[in-house]
């Protein structure tokens, strides 16, 4: 096993072990790097009273805010497994350099603006201005109506994407995706289970009890109720619903998703259909446990020979990757669900 390791100016670094985790349902990567807790002290000089003397004082020489980058691999053939900055150093032994991905460089943004009308790619494009941040240019323009931020941090911005208005946000390495689906595939990879596997004893067939319809529900500022369901068979439902109307029956297999108003029905509908895929999916899941080859990362497509289980072969969208490189040997394992096709 070999790394490609740097942090701040400190290039080759050499650690005891690196974990990493990466996610397209979460803008956060993560990446923890162990170290001697020796390798990296250095003196510092301090004068004192007394003109003659000076103090010297051990200092840890990596620190909070530095850059970031991990490569990993076999026999110098290293692939890039995350890039960001250093979040915390816990001094301890070993010491631990809590890392996060490029969303880091949100936390100290204080973001005070107001929209009457705005598309998402404009807002984001405000929101990361002075950052090392590269949007990505699969970023639809989706348009939005009445935004309005007060001393909010650059994360809760995202937060509110992801949250109010159910888009799917993450970083790949230092580029934002943001949209109704996930972004472009970035990658195949060829997987044969009992080949280049490690463990697939948590690659499961998906447990479904009962159907269920996603409904995407808006409510504008007169009390109008709009609900969009996602297509079926070529079908699209859009249903305006007047105030005061009867309460949903409990016993329903509608799922109703609350979403920001004056989002375009088209956006609302390519947002049901995501949200839809996943529910209806009933193949299989779970995780699939490999070497640090073939390389895997996050928005990749794995397509799996089944090998003696013919049932398991596919393809499937990687979810989310983490992994573990150390004494014990390296490790990846990727989160595999349902593949959607644009």
């Amino acid at each position: 096993m070999t790394s490609d390791i740097s942090v701040g100016k400190y290039k080759l670094v050499k650690p005891n072990k690196v974990t990493w985790k990466s996610d397209v349902n979460s803008f956060i990567d993560n990446c923890t790097i162990y170290l001697p807790r020796i390798a990296y002290l250095v003196t510092e000089k301090q004068s004192t009273e007394d003109i003659n003397a000076i103090n010297e004082k051990k200092i840890y020489d990596i620190k909070t805010g530095d850059k970031v980058s991990v490569s990993l691999g076999y026999n110098k053939k290293n692939d890039l497994r995350f890039v960001g900055f250093v979040k915390r150093v816990n001094m301890g032994i070993p010491v631990q350099l809590e890392c996060e991905g490029y969303g880091y460089q949100l936390y100290d943004i204080i973001f005070n603006k107001t929209y009457a009308s705005v598309t998402v790619k404009q807002l984001l494009t405000d929101l990361t201005a002075g950052t090392d941040i590269i949007l990505s240019k699969e970023i639809p323009d989706i348009p939005l109506k009445n935004v309005r931020f007060k001393n909010a941090s650059g994360i809760k911005v995202l937060e509110w994407l992801k949250g109010e208005v159910k888009l799917s946000v993450y970083f790949n390495f230092n580029e934002l995706f943001v949209g109704t689906m996930f972004g472009k595939v970035q990658d195949r990879v060829k997987v044969k289970i009992g080949w280049n596997t490690v463990k697939d004893d948590d690659f499961k067939q998906k447990n479904v009890d009962q159907k269920i319809n996603i409904v995407i529900r808006e409510k504008d500022q007169k009390g109008v109720v709009k609900k969009v369901k996602s297509e079926k068979t070529g079908k699209v439902t859009e249903k305006i619903v007047k105030p005061k109307q009867p309460k949903q029956d409990k016993y329903s297999n509608d799922k109703l998703v609350k979403i920001k108003s004056g989002i375009p029905a088209q956006f609302m509908r390519e947002i049901a259909n995501r949200l839809q895929t996943k529910e209806d999916y009933k193949g299989y899941e779970g995780n699939i446990i490999l070497f640090l080859k073939p390389y895997v990362r996050k928005g990749m497509v794995m397509e799996l020979n089944g090998g003696i289980y013919h049932e398991k072969s596919g393809e499937y969208f990687i979810e989310s990757v983490s992994g573990e490189f150390g004494e014990q040997g390296g490790r990846q394992t990727a989160q595999l669900g349902f593949l959607m096709h644009k």
